[in-house]
């Protein structure tokens, strides 16, 4: 990080007054509240969240899961919905065992 990023980072944490309240996210599961770390250089799935939330706005998902031929019997089977959702996570989160 250069001289004036790290400038630029000190004067938003001490302009700001004390800590930013949460950002309320809707997603398919119900809600999620955010909040940045301003701190951290990166995170893992910082931006999950948000796709996330544009999937459940646009119906996407939604979609996907109606369109999808997948049917289980079975009584203790799982619902197509969780399949299908443990995948997306699964691709995203950068996971290559099915590749």
């Amino acid at each position: 990080m250069g001289k004036a990023r790290r400038k630029a980072l000190a004067m938003r944490r001490g302009g700001g007054g004390g800590e930013q309240p949460p950002q309320v996210v809707d997603m398919l599961g119900g809600r999620m509240h955010v909040r940045w770390d301003e701190g951290a250089a990166a995170t893992p799935h910082g931006q999950l969240v948000f796709f996330a939330e544009f999937l459940a706005a646009t119906g996407v998902f939604d979609r996907w899961v109606a369109s999808c031929p997948l049917e289980y019997r079975s009584g203790n089977a799982a619902h197509k919905r969780d399949v299908l959702g443990t995948l997306m996570l699964g691709l995203l989160a950068g996971h290559r065992r099915y590749y």
